[in-house]
């Protein structure tokens, strides 16, 4: 088969090529809006737990502690507390005590700690959650919601680039075909 044989071919075999390549596309798309729909759902449980975790601190726990250990005790909060991420994020990061220490009452290192159930109940469902969202896909599971987004977002780019050449192809390959 001679050169301008094959591309003509090449030419004839864009409209096909360009139609699987925008049903592809159309496909991914509507995948990311889901994942996007997923990820807002399940963020946003992680803020209603955390505000839920922030309350009781603030208000319950705080209470009991200041009784029991430190009058002056408040509820401090570290810079990953609540922060959705697989490797930082927890929601675990307080203690309640003085800033900078004494510490009264701790989850991570235990001090003081009573085994509270609603505390123990609110981290288990939060670090869930944020694993979910989160989890790598190249950590031996493949259920992180936004790692997944994320590479699909990179295959959309990667089939419009496709797409791109594609439609330039007839015009650019039109003056090599037969």
């Amino acid at each position: 088969m001679s050169d301008s044989t094959v591309i003509q071919q090449m030419i004839d075999d864009v409209e096909g090529q360009l139609e699987a390549v925008t049903n592809g596309i159309t496909q991914i798309e509507a995948q990311i809006a889901e994942f996007n729909d997923e990820i807002t759902a399940l963020e946003n449980t992680c803020d209603v737990i955390r505000d839920e975790m922030t309350a009781y601190l603030d208000g319950t726990k705080l209470a009991e502690i200041r009784i029991l250990y430190d009058a002056t005790a408040g509820v401090v909060y570290g810079i990953n507390y609540g922060v959705v991420d697989y490797t930082t994020g927890v929601i675990t990061d307080w203690f309640i005590g003085q800033n900078p220490a004494p510490i009264s009452y701790s989850y991570v290192p235990p001090i003081n700690w009573d085994g509270d159930a609603y505390i123990i109940s609110l981290a288990a469902d939060w670090a869930w959650m944020n694993d979910y969202l989160t989890r790598p896909l190249d950590s031996g599971a493949t259920y992180g919601l936004i790692p997944n987004r994320d590479a699909l977002v990179g295959a959309l780019a990667i089939l419009e680039e496709d797409k791109l050449k594609l439609e330039q192809s007839v015009t650019e390959l039109a003056p090599y075909g037969l």
